[in-house]
């Protein structure tokens, strides 16, 4: 039992991989456990995109931002929502999707995060490494055409899969008396528990490099002391440039039937 721990606890994200292929087999069990994930009211409102084309890699790698892993991983797992599988089975028993409202639309998303998760944990226990790529909403109009998406099915994010070739960090997580609350929500000492694991990524060298002399979303360079992960969550989390913000996202799924009252 306490391996499962330890394995929680080992996960990093792999950017560089052997070109060994995975084998169909072993990517089988993977999605078949997966599938195994909770699911709300068993709709299981999600599907994969299995990609392991070397062109449609390429292209993909492009649309996500040049995140040239994606390129050279073996496997590509496109994760979706999926609310179009739904519609055709309310037509088919005859009655009309009510997606009006966004709790479909949350439960295609947690049911998509949930099946991610199962790859996760069943890929790095059978020694693969694994990077989870938000950059497929950079581009997810041509993304969609590329994997031919119907409506109400729009890509998430997607997943690298393949044997690891180098040994990435493992990034240490928020202390839990910021993220776990007993009984009610609690903010003592949040000032010094946050500079504590400031303190902690800092050792880590996480954040070195040239994003350290860039300028904040309202012109502040940050001396590089300063510089860790609550430096770094801010200026993403109050980033004004509709690149990092894809702002895009709400006029694409619109387009693509997903509209909420």
């Amino acid at each position: 039992m306490n391996d499962i721990f330890t394995l929680l606890k080992s996960h990093r994200s792999i950017r560089k991989y052997k070109p060994e292929a995975v084998p169909d087999e072993l990517l089988d069990k993977i999605l078949n456990a997966a599938r195994q994930a909770p699911t709300s009211s068993n709709l299981q409102a999600y599907s994969i995109i299995v990609v392991k084309e070397r062109e449609k890699k390429k292209a993909l790698a492009h649309l996500c931002g040049d995140q040239p892993w994606v390129a050279q991983c073996p496997v590509f797992l496109a994760m979706c929502p999926d609310l179009h599988r739904l519609e055709r089975v309310c037509r088919l028993r005859g009655y009309e999707q009510n997606d009006r409202y966004i709790e479909l639309f949350i439960v295609a998303v947690v049911d998509t995060a949930l099946v991610a998760q199962n790859i996760l944990v069943a890929a790095e226990a059978n020694g693969l490494g694994v990077c989870f790529i938000g950059g497929v909403r950079n581009n997810p109009e041509p993304i969609s055409k590329l994997f031919q998406l119907p409506d109400k099915v729009f890509p998430l994010f997607g997943i690298c899969l393949g044997y690891p070739d180098h040994d990435a960090i493992i990034k240490p997580r928020l202390l839990p008396e910021l993220v776990i609350h007993r009984e009610e929500y609690r903010e003592d000492n949040f000032e010094a528990l946050v500079a504590q694991y400031d303190r902690i990524v800092e050792a880590t060298g996480l954040y070195d490099g040239p994003r350290r002399k860039t300028k904040s979303p309202d012109g502040r360079i940050v001396p590089d002391e300063e510089y860790s992960w609550s430096e770094h969550s801010s200026r993403r989390a109050a980033a004004t440039d509709p690149k990092v913000l894809r702002a895009h996202m709400r006029a694409f799924l619109k387009r693509r039937g997903l509209q909420f009252e």
